[in-house]
């Protein structure tokens, strides 16, 4: 059945299943068995056994009634998708979680089936009301991923008739960029500010490329701020310390890496990005139509790895 179909014929999350949203159906077992009591039933007519008759007879009574016992142990039941999960990169698990409870708050559904088709099926036993559980999906693209329509089936009591139904959510989840670890060196920009900005630099009583001190070079810092006379003297590996309004022009972009090709790139510079941030780094982004001013934080880092993961290239 497609993906369309399915939500046709789904409910929505937090949504109680109800008659019309339970379906019932003989599953292999079930076909075997009805079958057979059809050829019993035919035996017995053509010898006119009656206690063939009446056995027949008997085993449809008790499928008629596990239909009835399956559909009194799926209405009520309903699932619910709680807080979606965060900092998600292509390759990872996605780990979608559930909230399960019946309007009857006393019912137990029993025998429990859960699925979305892309992963691992959870089999719970005893679903009581309030129930917490969680499905995994893979993730195979960057951006937008829709979670796929979760099956609920059940072939409570007998095993001879397969009631299921199917939900679906209207949320979405951001799936960033995978990362791929690489070298990478920070450029310096200029002249891709505002005029004011410029302005105000200009004002500084410090010019643009003046150093305000030495640091101790630590693994990440740009190769081209590298003091190598500082190197010839014997001194150590020291990286110019450039001014707070010089650290603001220090930008990420796509000649900081070595890539031609869009998706490796991508994936690079998230690599770059979340490394800076975790340094705590100041620092701006450039990437094709992407331009984002300098700064660190948390927020910062989220809204670049957003950008990226949302891009697609103009044709």
């Amino acid at each position: 059945m497609s993906y369309a179909s399915k939500k046709r014929w789904a409910v929505r999350s937090g949504d109680a299943l109800t008659r019309r949203r339970i379906y019932l159906l003989p599953n292999k077992s079930g076909i075997i068995f009805i079958v057979t009591c059809v050829v019993m039933i035919g035996f017995g007519l053509n010898y006119e056994n009656n206690l063939v008759l009446f056995v027949a007879l008997f085993a449809l009574s008790v499928l008629i009634t596990s239909v009835y016992y399956s559909y009194e142990n799926m209405k009520g039941l309903s699932i619910s998708y709680m807080d979606p999960p965060n900092n998600i990169h292509v390759g990872d698990s996605i780990y979608i979680p559930l909230y399960m409870k019946n309007e009857k708050h006393d019912h137990v559904t029993r025998e429990m089936h859960v699925m979305t088709g892309l992963g691992p099926d959870i089999f719970i036993e005893d679903v009581k009301s309030g129930h917490h559980t969680q499905l995994t999906c893979p993730c195979p693209w960057r951006g937008y991923f829709e979670i796929p329509v979760i099956r609920m089936e059940s072939t409570y009591p007998l095993g001879l008739i397969r009631g299921f139904s199917y939900c679906f959510f209207e949320e979405m989840i951001l799936v960033y960029p995978k990362i791929i670890s690489c070298e990478y060196m920070l450029q310096k920009e200029t002249g891709i500010n505002s005029a004011s900005r410029s302005e105000h630099r200009s004002s500084n009583s410090r010019g643009r490329d003046e150093i305000s001190g030495l640091k101790k070079y630590t693994p990440g810092d740009p190769i081209n701020l590298i003091d190598w006379k500082q190197l010839a003297l014997g001194r150590g590996l020291m990286v110019k310390d450039f001014s707070a309004d010089d650290a603001m022009d220090m930008y990420l972009t796509e000649a900081s890496i070595k890539s031609r090709e869009l998706e490796e790139q991508i994936s690079m510079l998230t690599y770059a990005v979340i490394d800076l941030s975790q340094r705590n780094i100041q620092f701006g982004f450039r990437f094709r139509e992407i331009f984002i001013t300098p700064d660190s934080g948390p927020e910062h880092r989220q809204r670049i790895l957003r950008e990226l993961a949302l891009y697609q290239p103009t044709s």
